[in-house]
């Protein structure tokens, strides 16, 4: 993932240039991202079991 470092005017901008910039992700980059985050490492297998259980259940059409 590239990083970018922007200037905005207010919060509500930033937050809504962050939720346009998520939306764009394609679902294997969005993926990747989650992945980065559980991933230690020295993963914990439960924390990544319990991931793979519930991703299935919080799927979205609009993300």
């Amino acid at each position: 993932m590239q990083k970018i470092a922007r200037k905005f005017r207010s919060f509500i901008e930033e937050e809504n240039a962050e939720y346009e910039d998520y939306r764009a992700l394609s679902g294997n980059e969005k993926l990747e991202m989650l992945l980065a985050l559980i991933m230690s490492e020295n993963p914990n297998e439960t924390v990544i079991e319990r991931s793979a259980r519930v991703h299935p259940l919080a799927q979205h059409e609009e993300c």
